[in-house]
């Protein structure tokens, strides 16, 4: 059965460099009847986290959405495990697989299979594996992924700003992030950021005044400034004052940004960052609040240059925590601790604290702490987002969670 199992998925590989977007489904139900597929379905979930929503079928079958938060499809999702059911004849088993590229969740991969034993759900996870891969590989030459995603039409403004975003979940034996942002197809200011160069994790959270068109440009504009600065070997500061001259330089004094710049040292746990007229990162350690990093903030990017040329006459300041393993940092925007309830009360840092504790303590995933989080603060605010709401959670050293992403 291992030298079955290892040529299907060789057949699989050579298939998938000329494989036709959308076609991931086609190809594992074609080489993997050996196996005992009957079947194949690829769903991705859409943007909100709310549905799983299927990749066209090549037999033209309509199927319909999956809810998340109600159905087997969707408890694999947030779990992260297989699970599988009965079909209604022929004593076949649907089984539902996490399809993820690394750590983070695309949606779920379908089979129907005959057997649910130990031996056929490993090669069923292989399949899932691959599957994952291959979905992320094609998705950059087809507007297909990101159709099957939405429910609605994307603002500009929106669609600009995703373009830059960095994939909501990345994750590594050292280190975890995961972000969250809503509104989906509205969002303009808000934007987040996040790479690994070395043994540096660079994080960045941006909330650009507005919900314009204007606005989404702002954000573009610094996550590009960072990122082109970051790639020129800059540091921190570096980042800050180019991101504030090309801001300044564009849009004048009357729009700007606020920031956190941020850089993880992943082997020795030492946090560096830059506030820029933004709320402060909250530090959870043991479950529990142990400080908000509060220092003076700089001025938002946008307002300390005056628009000739980066101005390094004043060095932005740069403030240092030291992690202790298993530290866990919330970054957000004052769109989330400021959504307010029909009777004036604002959701609040410390709801917004106990919400990401209570979850992580009853052992549930970075990622899907998050999607519930967006949720919870979207029904405090009875469905209306008065502001952009995002949120970036990192962990260093993130031993407890590391089984989570092994399904």
């Amino acid at each position: 059965m291992d030298r079955l199992v290892g040529e299907v998925l060789s057949r699989i590989l050579v298939r998938a460099h000329l494989l036709r977007p959308g076609f991931v489904a086609k190809i594992l139900f074609e080489e993997a009847r050996p196996l005992g597929v009957r079947d194949a379905t690829v769903y991705l979930a859409d943007l909100e986290q709310d549905y799983l929503r299927s990749m066209p079928r090549l037999d033209g079958r309509a199927v319909p959405a999956l809810r998340i938060d109600s159905t087997l499809a969707g408890r694999s999702y947030r779990a992260l495990e297989i699970q599988y059911g009965p079909v209604d004849e022929d004593a076949l088993h649907h089984v539902w697989l996490p399809l993820m590229d690394g750590s983070e969740r695309l949606g779920v991969l379908e089979l129907v299979v005959g057997d649910v034993d130990e031996e056929t759900l490993n090669w069923c996870r292989a399949l899932a594996s691959l599957a994952g891969l291959m979905v992320v590989s094609k998705a950059h030459y087809s507007d297909i992924h990101a159709q099957v995603r939405r429910s609605q039409r994307m603002a500009l403004q929106a669609e600009m700003v995703w373009a830059f975003m960095a994939p909501p979940t990345f994750a590594t034996d050292e280190v975890l992030v995961a972000c969250g942002i809503r509104p989906m197809y509205g969002v303009g200011g808000d934007a987040y950021d996040y790479s690994l160069l070395g043994d540096h994790l660079h994080v960045s959270i941006l909330d650009a005044v507005g919900h314009d068109l204007a606005s989404g440009l702002i954000a573009s504009v610094a996550l590009a400034s960072c990122r082109n600065t970051r790639r020129g070997g800059g540091d921190l500061a570096d980042m800050v004052t180019y991101a504030d001259h090309a801001i300044a330089s564009q849009f004048g004094r009357s729009r700007f940004a606020t920031a956190l710049l941020c850089d993880l040292d992943i082997e020795t746990g030492l946090f560096r960052w830059v506030p820029c007229g933004h709320p402060p990162p909250l530090l959870i350690r043991e479950n529990k609040v142990v400080k908000e990093l509060f220092h003076r903030p700089r001025l938002p990017l946008g307002l300390v240059s005056d628009g000739d040329g980066p101005s390094f006459d004043e060095s932005p300041p740069v403030y240092t925590e030291q992690l202790q393993p298993r530290d866990r940092l919330l970054l957000y925007t004052d769109g989330v601790v400021e959504a307010r309830a029909a009777d004036g009360s604002l959701f609040g840092v410390r709801r917004l604290s106990d919400f990401v504790i209570r979850h992580s303590t009853a052992g549930i995933p970075a990622p899907e702490t998050l999607r519930r989080l967006n949720r919870a603060v979207i029904d405090f605010q009875h469905g209306r987002l008065g502001d952009d709401a995002t949120t970036v959670l990192v962990q260093w050293r993130p031993e407890e969670l590391r089984l989570k992403f092994e399904f």
